[in-house]
């Protein structure tokens, strides 16, 4: 599911510039790690990187409920589903390797990077209402919400350290609710039907 989610939103933003840009056709984003082994970037050349860095569980939403009843009407006891938010970095590379060519140089990146921003700042919220093609890469996917996430100097200082990769203008999203429920039944038994009330008191 994760690999899902983070595939719908790299088209979303394919989508979005090939119309901003007026190249059909053109994929600018791609779904890829940092940085290799060899700490050289892979983010393709005159591109925007869209890459995972962290997962965390979200515990303010947790469901503590564990049962539900199923069609033949008996009750059925699972795991309360996993709620993860996905740190997602989104980096331009545009490394001015050739003279004389302005759509590979820094400022073309910041360009990118800001339509970005403007695509998320306008839709922040995509379900399988507003966004059709959701529903297509997986059907449990039923609500994503990304936010604009600020992280310091310092952590940004160690991020791009950690990665061994020479900093690239980048940008960080927070990407919530991705759902887990495996629905592995631990458990079945048949539902309470009638409740009996004792009102009978013991005589002294």
């Amino acid at each position: 599911m994760i690999h899902t989610a983070l595939s719908f939103i790299t088209n979303e933003l394919n989508q979005y510039l090939q119309l901003r840009t007026g190249t059909p056709g053109v994929d600018r984003v791609f779904l890829t790690s940092v940085a290799t082994e060899s700490n050289g970037v892979i983010i393709p050349d005159k591109s925007l990187g869209v890459s995972l860095i962290n997962i965390e569980e979200e515990r303010v939403y947790k469901d503590q409920r564990n049962s539900l009843v199923n069609n033949s009407g008996n009750v059925e006891y699972l795991n309360p589903e996993i709620k993860l938010n996905l740190y997602v970095l989104i980096s331009a590379n545009f490394q001015d390797k050739k003279a004389n060519d302005s759509s590979d140089d820094y400022v073309e990146g910041l360009k990118q990077l800001s339509f970005v921003i403007s695509f998320f700042q306008a839709k922040n919220v995509f379900t399988q209402e507003n966004s059709p093609a959701l529903a297509d890469y997986d059907p449990n996917l039923r609500r994503l919400v990304i936010e604009l996430y600020s992280y310091s100097f310092e952590q940004l200082y160690n991020f791009w350290t950690v990665v061994g990769a020479k900093y690239l203008p980048s940008v960080l999203y927070k990407l919530k609710i991705v759902s887990f429920q495996e629905r592995q039944v631990s458990g079945i038994a048949a539902p309470i039907e009638h409740i009996r009330i004792d009102s009978k008191t013991k005589s002294q």
